[in-house]
């Protein structure tokens, strides 16, 4: 399901959501961890942004990986 917030969010804090997406999926993980890998994965801003968008546009892509 679609967070429109976060959606939005997304342009503003894309590693923010990104963080907050992994770490509902995955608790136990570290947020300072996950934040390096995005960091390291995701690059600069605008790459940021389109992955934070389609991460929050669809989160269960962290689960499902479709």
């Amino acid at each position: 399901m679609t967070d429109p917030a976060a959606v939005s969010e997304a342009v503003t804090d894309p590693a923010g959501v990104m963080v907050a997406l992994v770490s509902s999926v995955e608790p136990g993980l570290d947020r300072d961890a996950i934040r390096a890998a995005v960091t390291a994965v995701a690059g600069g801003r605008a790459k940021q942004r389109r992955l934070a968008q389609a991460l929050a546009g669809r989160p269960g892509v962290l689960s499902d990986g479709r």
